[in-house]
């Protein structure tokens, strides 16, 4: 259960933030201070308002496990191309993921989707990104298009010793996890904006990935934003959440002692 005041602040935050599902919201509301309740709490809440918004996994057959998760930052770089569409022609977006934390370590809009344009994004991620020193070289998962099959494609990866996976469509060891982010970025982003001009989308563009790996909450990462994991900070966040939650937890217990006591004075009167 929760206090009235709980349920004002929730429902309130929740018309704010009308994409976030209820998981998300708890988290975004702890860390912002706002309410100190659990996902269920705040799932009843919405349902009570009709403010939850409902969906059904489609049916099918329970995904394979594939091959083992990165258990570390710089583990797996994924790599994938999306278009994007441009005054009746297409852009392309370029990506590089990390596995582990999800952020997305470089990125650019190129005009084409050439071995020339994935080598610029990918150069770009690994000299901002990797260490000379680091013994433990990422593997760089991708589909198998022509532009990374390339010769020119495999020297940059020799350049940075790295090692290529390249997956096939339906597969679990495809590149799910770009895929998922480039839908992503398309629905809350790319599809809401007017496109003028190239600028403005690489600008419109640029400012949502920060907002995506800075203050996002990621549903993989028990909801911190992926900049979080990769700077450290996760279980300290985690673990404030909790101690946040305890404290709602007394208070309402403090609300629902008070609110005794002045049923009981009142019952004493009337008698």
């Amino acid at each position: 259960w929760s206090t009235p005041e709980e349920q004002k602040a929730v429902v309130e935050f929740k018309k704010e933030n009308m994409c976030a599902g209820y998981v998300r919201l708890t988290w975004m509301m702890i860390d912002r201070n706002i309410a100190f309740l659990s996902p269920s709490s705040v799932y009843r809440i919405l349902v009570n308002a009709a403010l939850n918004n409902k969906w059904t996994k489609p049916a099918g057959e329970p995904k394979k496990k594939g091959f083992d998760q990165p258990a570390r930052f710089l583990e797996h770089l994924h790599m994938d191309i999306s278009y994007v569409n441009f005054h009746g022609t297409f852009v392309f977006l370029i990506s590089v993921l990390d596995g582990f934390s999800r952020a997305i370590l470089a990125w650019d809009i190129r005009p084409k989707m050439e071995s020339f344009d994935v080598q610029i994004v990918l150069w770009s991620a690994c000299t901002k990104w990797l260490k000379e020193d680091d013994p433990n070289n990422p593997r760089v998962i991708t589909d198998n298009g022509s532009q990374f099959l390339t010769k020119e494609f495999k020297e940059t990866l020799k350049h940075f010793s790295m090692t290529n996976v390249r997956t096939s469509v339906n597969h679990p060891q495809s590149n799910g996890k770009l895929e998922r982010f480039h839908g992503t970025i398309k629905s809350e982003c790319i599809r809401e904006m007017p496109k003028f001009t190239l600028e403005q989308i690489k600008k419109e563009i640029g400012e949502w990935i920060h907002f995506y790996n800075y203050e996002r909450l990621h549903s993989s990462q028990n909801y911190v934003a992926p900049m979080d994991v990769v700077e450290g900070r996760r279980d300290s966040i985690l673990m404030e959440r909790n101690r946040k939650l305890l404290v709602g937890k007394q208070k309402r217990k403090e609300y629902s002692l008070n609110v005794k006591m002045v049923f009981e004075t009142e019952g004493r009167k009337m008698a």
